[in-house]
């Protein structure tokens, strides 16, 4: 109640037209915000039971209810929507935080002050949920590897995080007609780009199986690809089903080993025992369903580096933990540390993806469909330049950074499944990381506010395993992964036309109470 009240202080005296109107905590009386005397102050009508007034020995200030008491109809039909929207982001990688923050504020009536923090919860529900679900998937061409590209996600979310650091800052500075412009524009873009996509993949897997005779599903509890086709040439074998010998030409091995051996045989046989070892060992290595110390660490440390800054600088509404305020040097000097650690985290990774290709060329491996063939520029400028600007667009714009790192994948010609995995992996990490720092700085609503908590991770949940069982299903009736590429379409179409319609419903408000819709100081109201 302490954090809502020091919050509510800062925006006392602001004109209104309804509670929504003011900061959380705060009530609307004779078109003012202020402490809140009655629970009237706190309710957008007489029949709104969604707030009360909260009284202390040192405050005032308008609480929303627990969950449970009561559990309304708008409760219900809240909960059914964030259901709908998770499934819909799990379907296709993302967290869909485009559209529950749209839902708990139209139809839940929440401020957006806590819609934010209840869509992290939900998003981080749904992306555990989906990650339960991939664990033990394989990779669709190549059953020795998981589903979910562990050191890709470790490359790529450093670089994400960076983004995120510059785009808060420019989400505070720009006005809302600028972020709407800005938002609508880039999935726009994005929902196009991703359509041709999905078209070029749609009209691929035709002419493999123009009569649907090839089923492509990885299998939940063998990790196996079942396959029906009349042509099975059609489908390229993993480098994983060839025995070293079949790796390379015969003939070619037969004339190159005879020339080798006579030239220098002691050199051939260390350099080929050097390249089975490395070979097997990286083949290894990508057999391992949860590659903690090479992958996931990386991307734990990266992950609390901006946890720990949060909580050092304050941010999402939280004060700085130890003092430090917007706009002071140590301010500033905290945003180094986190970009220089994270930077070579990134350059960590694209090593270990730059060797991955490096070793599949040269032991003559057949690369495994999907796979990018990692360069220097690729890996350490092209690639984490991209998810630099996706970070900055996503915290700029209020939304996942699944819905621009999924295209970025795409683009790059990383499979549907696998993209949309190791989107929901990544989205995983961050979204609990957030709503950690939510939970510490006391975010959520009501008295309790474990109970929102609990209640809308356990919603985000039940949509992921709803949207991950709906497409695992389509695909395996058409065996489609394209399928994934136009659900990631239709949820930024929809996210363009919620987020649009919320965009503009905030520009005219804003104009309406006489609003500075010009840039503003990063540290205002701080």
């Amino acid at each position: 109640m302490l954090a809502v009240a020091t919050a509510a202080v800062k925006s006392k005296n602001v004109t209104c037209l309804a509670p929504s109107d003011c900061s959380a905590g705060l009530g609307c009386f004779h078109s003012v915000c202020g402490p809140c005397a009655t629970d009237a102050a706190c309710r957008a009508s007489p029949s709104d039971v969604s707030k009360h007034c909260a009284h202390d020995h040192t405050s005032s200030v308008c609480m929303d209810k627990d969950v449970f008491s009561p559990f309304t109809s708008t409760d219900f039909l809240t909960a059914f929507l964030a259901i709908l929207s998770t499934a819909l982001g799990s379907a296709c990688g993302l967290g869909g935080g485009g559209l529950l923050v749209p839902i708990y504020i139209v139809v839940g009536g929440l401020n957006p002050k806590f819609a934010i923090p209840l869509s992290k919860a939900t998003i981080f529900g749904g992306a555990l949920a989906t990650f339960y679900g991939n664990f033990r998937h394989k990779h669709p061409h190549a059953s020795r590897r998981p589903v979910i590209d562990y050191a890709l996600a470790a490359m790529m979310e450093p670089p994400t995080l960076i983004g995120t650091i510059f785009g808060v800052m420019a989400n505070t500075v720009c006005p809302a007609w600028l972020i709407l412009a800005l938002l609508v524009s880039l999935i726009v873009f994005v929902t196009r780009r991703t359509l041709d996509k999905a078209n070029k993949v749609g009209v691929a897997s035709s002419q493999i199986a123009p009569d649907h005779s090839f089923q492509m599903y990885a299998s939940e509890t063998s990790g196996t690809l079942l396959h029906k086709t009349k042509k099975p040439d059609a489908v390229a074998p993993s480098s994983a089903s060839l025995s070293p010998t079949a790796r390379h030409d015969p003939t070619n091995d037969d004339d190159d080993d005879d020339d080798n051996d006579d030239k220098n045989p002691s050199s051939s046989s260390s350099h080929n025992t050097q390249d089975s070892v490395e070979t097997q060992t990286l083949l290894r290595d990508e057999a391992n369903l949860f590659p903690f110390k090479t992958s996931v660490l990386p991307l734990v440390l990266g992950i609390s580096v901006i946890f720990g800054q949060g909580l050092l600088r304050g941010g999402h509404g939280a004060t700085s933990i130890v003092g430090i305020s917007c706009g002071s040097p140590g301010f500033w000097l905290l945003i180094l540390p986190p970009v220089a650690l994270l930077a070579w985290i990134t350059y960590a990774m694209a090593k270990v993806l730059m060797h991955r290709t490096r070793v599949y060329e040269a032991n003559s491996i057949e690369p495994v469909q999907g796979d990018v063939q990692w360069t220097p520029f690729l890996a350490c400028i092209s690639f984490p330049a991209h998810c630099v600007l996706a970070g900055i667009a996503a915290s700029l714009l209020g939304i996942g950074g699944g819905i621009i790192q999924g295209p970025i994948m795409m683009e790059h010609g990383i499979l549907p499944l696998v993209q949309s995995a190791t989107s929901s992996y990544m989205i995983l990490f961050t979204s609990s990381a957030t709503t950690i720092q939510f939970v510490i700085a006391g975010q959520f609503p009501g008295h309790l506010q474990y109970d929102y908590v609990l209640w809308y991770a356990f919603l985000g949940f039940l949509g992921g395993v709803l949207g991950k069982t709906v497409v695992e299903y389509l695909i395996h009736k058409s065996g489609r992964m394209s399928l994934v590429l136009y659900f990631l379409a239709v949820n930024g179409v929809i996210q363009v036309l919620v987020m649009g319609y919320i965009g503009v419903l905030t520009v005219i408000h804003d104009v309406h109470i006489g609003a500075n819709l010009g840039f503003t100081s990063l540290c205002d109201g701080v």
